[in-house]
């Protein structure tokens, strides 16, 4: 069990339901003010995410949101959960994270993953087969690029003269591994300094957060690092009100939303469709959903069955306003976060 009490977080994409008829400059303005908002309430870490070639404006440049980020908060430690890293050039991943890094003082962690969007990889001509191996030589890339400042490298994947890149970072960038499967966990024990656990659409309840935890667990053994090297990071969906007939009538139209565009992306173009998910297919006791009181039990019972060390959520569902975002957090910040350390029995000031 951890000694420290967790922290939470809040993940963004950037992107609203279809068909919606608003304008993306206010829209980014809004969400970049949920993100300060989240810094004064005490959120310790935003997250943001991509996708691309998505309708709804799935966040296609992280980096770029990050630096905005920096220059907006002083105190919040900004993430990517995750860079797609596979689609990119690892030494471009490289430059922008370090100077990411520089512009927020050090309060930066990179998140990759192999990706699974078909006509993502179509799209920008990467071999989708080669996913695993550009991901891990990919990290062995940027690693060496900050440590070194150089990037000679021989590779199954990429290979480069000996050339000077900069800036550095002046600190070591962590970085996390995402992902679902056995070998995305695997992968993180061996290389990463944190794992970014994601829940598959099709997992009922924290079944599937409490199978990454021992898989996660026992890998680490197996290539013999402690738990305190990689940290156990859960990514789910949060939504607190008052009134907990409200609270799922708000968001339940964007997790079916969410829920059919994941499905469809993992579709491939020569597979059956998947069949939609409508409201009434949700579960709600599969969310953090509910009353103040209903959230942090249930955010209690995962701790102990998953200690996470840290634990995010989607700040703003697709279809929420601004107004109901903002909300939600300061409920999950004021009422939710003293309930579940008291019941943990981890004082708050453990974590400074």
């Amino acid at each position: 069990m951890n000694t420290k009490p967790p922290s939470f977080g809040v993940w963004h994409d950037f992107r609203q339901g279809l068909p919606w008829a608003g304008e993306w400059p206010p829209f980014y303005r809004e969400c970049l003010e949920e993100v300060v908002v989240a810094e004064r309430l005490g959120f310790e870490q935003v997250w943001l995410t991509e996708n691309h070639f998505v309708d709804d404006g799935y966040l296609p440049s992280p980096m770029v949101v990050a630096g905005a980020i920096a220059v907006r908060t002083e105190r919040i430690r900004i993430g990517i959960n995750v860079v797609v890293l596979p689609l990119h050039h690892p030494l471009r991943v490289a430059e922008d994270a370090a100077v990411v890094d520089l512009l927020s003082g050090g309060r930066f962690t990179l998140g990759v993953g192999v990706g699974y969007v078909q006509n993502e990889f179509e799209t920008f001509g990467v071999d989708r087969t080669h996913r695993p191996s550009l991901l891990e030589e990919g990290i062995a890339v940027i690693r060496q690029a900050w440590d070194e400042g150089r990037i000679g490298f021989v590779g199954k994947r990429w290979s480069f003269a000996d050339l000077p890149i900069g800036p550095r970072p002046t600190r070591r960038i962590p970085i996390y591994v995402g992902g679902a499967a056995p070998a995305a966990i695997d992968r993180a024990a061996r290389l990463g300094d944190g794992f970014l656990a994601s829940r598959n659409v099709a997992t009922a309840g924290n079944a599937a957060y409490v199978e990454s935890y021992r898989l996660l667990q026992a890998a680490l053994r197996r290539h013999g690092r402690s738990p305190a090297d990689c940290a156990f990071v859960v990514g789910c969906h949060v939504y607190v009100h008052d009134d907990p007939r409200r609270a799922w009538a708000d968001v339940a139209p964007g997790l079916a939303y969410q829920v059919n565009q994941y499905l469809r992306w993992g579709t491939d173009a020569d597979q059956p469709k998947p069949s939609p998910v409508r409201v009434d297919d949700l579960n709600p006791e599969n969310y953090f959903v509910g009353t103040p009181e209903q959230v942090a039990e249930r955010l209690i019972r995962l701790y102990r069955e998953a200690p996470y060390n840290h634990l995010c959520f989607w700040a703003r569902l697709p279809g929420l306003s601004h107004e109901q975002a903002v909300g939600s957090m300061r409920r999950f910040s004021e009422n939710v976060v003293p309930h579940v350390r008291s019941a943990l029995g981890i004082a708050a000031s453990a974590s400074t």
